[in-house]
């Protein structure tokens, strides 16, 4: 598994060398020798190899924004399958988070991995219908207090139902 190097550790205007970049970041320094084989740039060809910050901070980025999936709002980032996916409808939960936030999970209609993502309480019945969802009619006053729809996506009751 890979892990996120942070980019604000790096001072854009100083030359770093592969072992003050490998103590910076907390990397081994072969790893930062496999950087440089992959493409960083290096000032020269002279031992110590010297890097420049900025070069640095533009390969980081560049790494990080490889791993990254650009997800539609009814769809979540499979890793298995590297790519962004539908969740399968009978999978999919959201759960209330504070701050207007919802966890949503579900499986992947491939491979059947499970998938996470954080969306807009807000969003919640536009992905809904984008996944050709039925919502659930019923009123205020029907909901039973404390336990959910059989047909109800949620899978806990909101704050403002109790």
């Amino acid at each position: 598994m890979t892990r996120r190097f942070t980019a604000n550790r790096i001072k854009s205007n100083r030359n770093y060398t592969v072992a003050d970049v490998s103590e910076t970041l907390g990397v081994h320094f072969k790893t930062v020798r496999n950087w440089i084989r992959v493409g960083l740039p290096v000032i020269d060809a002279k031992r110590p190899l010297l890097i420049n910050g900025a070069d640095l901070k533009v390969h980081l980025k560049q790494k990080r924004r490889a791993t990254m999936f650009d997800c539609e709002n009814h769809e979540m980032c499979c890793f298995r399958c590297k790519q962004p996916m539908k969740p399968i409808l009978d999978s999919v939960l959201f759960i209330a988070k504070p701050a207007g936030m919802a966890h949503m999970t579900g499986a992947c209609e491939e491979c059947d991995t499970r998938m996470n993502k954080y969306v807009s309480w807000r969003d919640v019945n536009d992905i809904w219908k984008d996944l050709k969802g039925k919502l659930p009619i019923a009123e205020k006053h029907i909901v039973l207090r404390g336990q959910k729809l059989l047909n109800c996506p949620f899978s806990e009751v909101s704050s403002d139902e109790k």
